[in-house]
């Protein structure tokens, strides 16, 4: 059985990967397994792939297909999820990373150390306020003092 050199093909064309996925309609991934032989390049996709390369006959890039390694369906790679097996997985996949009794513990517990630390940076700023005023205050009366000093001609 003959396969798609897609590797060679893809290069020709001039076309990354992301490239080419992105006009088939298709992950990344999917193209990366397809290259490495972990997949076959379906069908229902040739006649796009030919239009993406412009060309109309991809004979010189069929090799001969001596492995024995399973096909990924390409069903679970496509970017449309127009069948109902994607809609199937996507839901799966949901469902596994919701968040549990446990994300909402943490986020309190978050949620209370961001409090706590909000009402220390603003005990801090005005802490800090208070400092600068007082500074202020101390360099008014050493310029005062200075003004002093010199107006009496002692030297400092």
């Amino acid at each position: 059985m003959k396969k798609i050199d897609l590797l060679k093909l893809r290069k020709a064309a001039g076309l990354s990967q992301r490239e080419l996925a992105d006009r088939l309609m298709v992950q990344p991934s999917f193209l990366s397994a397809i290259e490495n032989g972990r997949s076959r390049f379906p069908d229902e996709k040739i006649d796009k792939l030919k239009e993406i390369v412009a060309l109309d006959d991809i004979t010189d890039f069929l090799t001969e297909d001596t492995s024995e390694v399973p096909v990924i369906p390409p069903h679970t790679h496509a970017l449309d999820e127009t069948d109902s097996l994607s809609q199937l997985l996507r839901h799966i996949h949901n469902l596994a990373h919701k968040s549990d009794g446990r994300d909402k513990e943490r986020e309190n517990d978050l949620l209370s150390r961001i409090d706590y630390l909000s009402k220390r940076n603003d005990r801090l700023s005005e802490r800090l306020d208070d400092l600068r005023d007082s500074l202020d205050s101390l360099r008014e009366e050493n310029y005062r003092l200075k003004e002093l000093l010199l107006r009496n001609n002692i030297s400092f």
